[in-house]
């Protein structure tokens, strides 16, 4: 799905992956406990398994290192 021009997300149950053309790349792990979810970044993407991964709570979203993803006041898709 593409959200943006240059953001793409899919994603299933338990597993989500997002493309965000930018200037920088990234590499690194990122584990959040509370819901809880494992965030690998490589490159332009994040690779990401865990409950509902494509959704971003409000916390990651104001957080200077938003993890993108789909917000959790969006609409269910």
């Amino acid at each position: 799905m593409r959200l943006h021009r240059k953001v793409w997300i899919w994603w299933g149950r338990w597993w989500a992956a997002q493309l965000m053309i930018n200037t920088y790349f990234s590499l690194g792990v990122h584990i959040e406990f509370r819901r809880p979810y494992i965030d690998v970044h490589v490159g332009w993407f994040i690779f990401s398994i865990g409950n509902r991964p494509e959704r971003s709570d409000l916390i990651e979203q104001v957080r200077w290192t938003s993890r993108g993803f789909l917000r959790t006041t969006d609409p269910v898709l």
